[in-house]
């Protein structure tokens, strides 16, 4: 499996060529079991290309004011019908980084990592910037 991914790695032109093998490997990865901190590792060198940075060891004080900021922008003058009302997301790089950071969701939670509240945050604000996906979290 993962030679037949490397081989795509390497012969691809452009980066957004590789999208589709870097899921697959994330996930294949995430699900052999002993090498889920290397899904989770690789998962965030993707994103980091993808336009969405996360610090390498954040403590409670950053998930704290992430899921604060995150909560004020939820209940401030958004309500059901808003969030209802968000567009589907056109941006190809958000949706890709929607994608992976779902799957890093499924990675955080089974190292029972402190980034899972910082990747869920980062969910919603994409939605509510860019638009719905089925990835989203509102």
């Amino acid at each position: 499996m993962m030679r037949s991914l490397d081989e795509v790695f390497n012969n691809a032109n452009r980066f957004e060529d590789t999208l589709r093998a870097a899921h697959v490997k994330v996930a294949y990865l995430r699900m052999s079991g002993n090498f889920v901190s290397e899904a989770f590792a690789y998962g965030f060198q993707v994103l980091e290309q993808l336009g969405e940075s996360f610090p390498a060891a954040p403590d409670n004080g950053i998930v704290v004011q992430e899921m604060l900021g995150t909560k004020q922008l939820v209940t401030g003058s958004l309500n059901e019908s808003k969030l209802r009302s968000l567009p589907e997301m056109t941006d190809s790089t958000k949706k890709e980084a929607m994608a992976f950071l779902e799957e890093m969701l499924r990675c955080s939670y089974q190292i029972q990592s402190i980034h899972l509240p910082l990747l869920a945050c980062r969910m919603v604000r994409i939605s509510l910037q860019y638009g719905l996906t089925k990835s989203s979290c509102v």
